[in-house]
């Protein structure tokens, strides 16, 4: 008994022992396994972001008028990250009329309903409220919506009265922070993670060279640059270039066999034109795409192959056995470009049909964006002609003050009531009358006022649903309502010619044009002069980002050049890069010559601006120069430069100019901002630190192709008294003929009646 009693207290004990042991074991055995876990679980890299009300699609404030008006804020999430945290920050104020525990704001994520907020009776023209956003309903395209539901202390009210209305104030920020995700290497995600369309942001991707850059290797870089141009579209971009040390994020990298950065000094030597994805040797997080090959000609091969067959590629390495163009490109055939060749319909200017349909009280209007070539025709043009079609909830009754608003670059052209059949009339065509002119034709077309078109443009179809009174305390409104722009209305700009007054930098900086004339740049010579310096180089590929943005297509057809050859650049528009006033065999007639500390500026009378070019946003017409100017100064100097090719008169020459390559930074700066871009115009923009100015000083020319009639009329209009007398002379010199004429018809009458 007493032996099977001590036989389970020893084994109690021994159970309390190892008990004991592994306690004490514990803490050091999970410390080693935490030390000895995979790099990238030991520190997880966190990306916080802060969007402002501008960079979520808005200006400065975002007005909510009525009760359920809403504004939606976009966002999007990156491949290679994971949102763990979104906070909605909102500044905002409600109408002094509103009562405060019937009024708020509701917010939602996706259409899921995240919080609402009251309004605060003591504060209520400034409102602060922080809103936490569940990450879970998070999408690769997120928007969040704010939504306003106001009451007026009336009893009987109209919720589209003008009492009812908030606005979200400049202090409204979206903050995030995600989790950078380890993504594989497969050439199948491109052009992710270098450029992912989910990103609304600017693109800044570096480029990295090794040793020497020849003018083949900046070439290819160039055809690649201009390909994320086209790709980040809007957004911008830039490329900031690097040298032996890879920066510490996704980059492009161009190397040969005999020349790679020092980090990629022991990797395999490659015998074909090749791209190959890699993880950055120094971030497990960043990717490298490799551009590479056997000599220049493999990394010009390997650049087509990328941005011509991106979809054939999968795997971390392709090898690119060939990449042509089959066809040459046409003038004036950019994708991005409206054709002006054929009616153009709706459905063709939008990513998705959904984008020409809202739903609202007071929706967010229905806009249509397009690229028009800068140089265009429109001089005296009775419009631009539209097919418009669209359908809409009708209203309870006509003459409800529900409408259509139509616009074009927010200058308002007319105003369209909605009736109760639900869409645009018997016909479904309409016609917009030019102004002081009031008449409609028989066809029923809608013509846009042509001097209000641009380069860039957007028609802008606003509907405003009314609400509807009935008695004294009864206001009749439908539950939701729709509106849609059908995708098969037209816009037509067939028939117009295509003929520019020149130099004129508000079309270069614009639309990159004369160079995007042909969308693959095959009749531009880029001449850089210093091709082995930093800044000039990322001038040269922003400046290929830029002109890609512009066309929607990769520059495969350009050639650099280094010195100034005639016979190369003679049937070519030239964009010359240089710094320290490198400006020789251009001429010595130029309106602003400068070097390191030495500056001469030419300038007019007076900029004048015609009444008639207002509308159009017009540069002030090019005027001989009356002064001249020279200084010495050290500080920040920078221009750009329009002109006639010295080698050919039908072409042009554009020159981005810097006192030293540390100044074109200014350059890119102001090309990269549209407030800026707005007041470039003329043959002479100069750009000093934290300001520019344009001039239109200097001879002109003229690029394109007119009827013999209009180029006549067109270039007399200026000058009436001499046209009036030109006429006069030409109607003199008629009734003389017609005189003689007459007067030997009578003569033979006489003489056949003497017979």
């Amino acid at each position: 008994m007493n032996q099977r009693s001590k036989a389970p207290r020893a084994v109690d004990i021994c159970r309390w022992v190892l008990l004991a042991f592994c306690a004490a074991c514990l803490p050091s055995w999970a410390e080693q396994v935490v030390l000895e876990s995979p790099p990238w679980r030991q520190a997880v890299e966190l990306r916080r972001y802060d969007y402002s009300l501008t960079e979520l699609g808005y200006p400065q404030s975002v007005l909510l008028r009525g009760s359920e008006s809403s504004a939606g804020l976009s966002f999007g999430s990156r491949l290679d990250e994971l949102v763990e945290e979104a906070t909605l920050d909102l500044g905002f104020a409600f109408s002094p009329s509103l009562v405060a525990h019937l009024s708020h704001l509701k917010v939602y994520l996706n259409g899921e309903f995240m919080s609402a907020i009251a309004v605060d009776p003591e504060k209520r023209l400034q409102q602060k409220a922080s809103i936490p956003l569940n990450t879970r309903y998070l999408a690769d395209f997120n928007q969040v919506r704010v939504q306003l539901v106001g009451q007026p202390p009336e009893q009987c009210f109209s919720p589209d009265s003008p009492s009812i209305w908030a606005e979200l104030t400049g202090e409204t920020r979206l903050r995030t922070v995600s989790r950078v995700l380890p993504v594989a290497n497969n050439l199948q995600m491109l052009p992710a993670p270098f450029f992912d369309r989910r990103d609304y942001r600017a693109l800044q991707l570096p480029v990295v060279f090794s040793g020497g850059v020849s003018l083949q290797t900046l070439r290819a870089a160039g055809i690649v640059t201009s390909w994320f141009g086209a790709l980040a579209n809007w957004r911008g971009a830039s490329f900031p270039v690097a040298g032996e040390v890879i920066p510490p994020q996704h980059a492009l990298v161009f190397m040969t066999n005999m020349q790679r950065p020092r980090a990629l000094q022991d990797f395999p030597p490659v015998s074909a034109p090749t791209l190959q994805v890699i993880s950055h040797p120094k971030n497990a997080a960043a990717k490298l795409l490799l551009i590479q090959g056997r000599d220049d000609a493999d990394l010009i091969q390997a650049a087509k192959g990328l941005v011509l067959g991106s979809e054939l590629l999968s795997g971390p390495v392709a090898e690119i056995q060939r990449a042509v163009q089959n066809k040459p490109r046409k003038p004036y055939d950019a994708p991005n470009w409206l054709p002006t060749d054929r009616p153009v319909r709706f459905g063709e200017l939008v990513d998705n049909l959904n984008q020409l349909q809202v739903e609202g009280r007071t929706p967010a209007p229905v806009r249509v964006g397009f690229q028009l070539p800068p140089d265009l025709f429109t001089w005296r043009s009775r419009g631009i002609p539209v097919e418009l079609d669209y359908r809409y909830s009708p209203p309870v009754e006509d003459g409800s003050g529900s409408q259509m608003s139509l616009s074009i670059n927010e200058q308002f052209i007319e105003a369209f009531n909605l009736t109760r059949k639900g869409f645009s009339g018997e016909a479904k065509r309409f016609r917009v009358p030019l102004l002081n002119d009031g008449f409609l034709s028989a066809n029923q077309r809608l013509r846009i006022p042509a001097f209000k078109v641009g380069s860039r443009n957007q028609l802008e179809f606003k509907f405003d649903f009314a609400g509807i009174n009935s008695g004294e305390c009864k206001s009749l409104a439908p539950a939701q309502r729709y509106a849609v722009v059908d995708a098969d209305s037209t816009v037509d700009f067939t028939g117009f010619a295509h003929y520019i007054e020149m130099p004129n930098l508000r079309a270069f900086a614009n639309a990159a044009y004369p160079f995007t004339r042909m969308a693959d740049l095959s009749e531009t010579a880029v001449l850089m002069p210093d091709s082995q310096n930093r800044e000039i180089v990322q001038t040269y590929l922003q400046l290929m980002g830029f002109a890609g943005a512009s066309s929607g297509y990769p520059a495969l057809a350009m050639e650099l050049f280094d010195d100034w050859q005639e016979a190369e650049l003679k049937d070519r528009d030239i964009l010359l890069i240089a710094a320290n006033g490198e400006l020789a065999n251009v001429g010595e007639d130029l309106p602003i010559l400068f070097n390191r500390s030495e500056r001469m500026l030419q300038k007019p009378r007076k900029n004048i601006v015609s009444e008639s070019d207002t509308w159009a946003g017009a540069a002030p017409a090019l005027a001989s120069a009356t002064t001249a100017v020279e200084a010495s100064a050290s500080g920040r100097f920078a221009a750009l430069l329009g002109m006639r090719s010295p080698y050919n008169d039908d072409r042009s020459v554009v020159a981005v100019l810097a006192a030293r390559p540390g100044d074109m930074a200014i350059v890119r700066e102001a090309l990269s901002d549209s407030g800026k871009i707005a007041e470039m115009y003329g043959s002479v923009v100069v750009f000093r630190e934290g300001g520019q100015a344009s001039f239109n000083v200097g001879d002109k020319y003229y690029v394109g192709k007119l009827r013999v009639w209009d180029l006549i009329w067109y270039h007399f209009s200026r000058y009436p008294m001499l046209l009036g007398i030109i006429s006069i002379i030409v109607v003199l010199m008629l009734a003389v003929v017609l005189w003689r004429l007459l007067s030997g018809v009578a003569r033979r009458r006489l003489q056949q009646g003497d017979e």
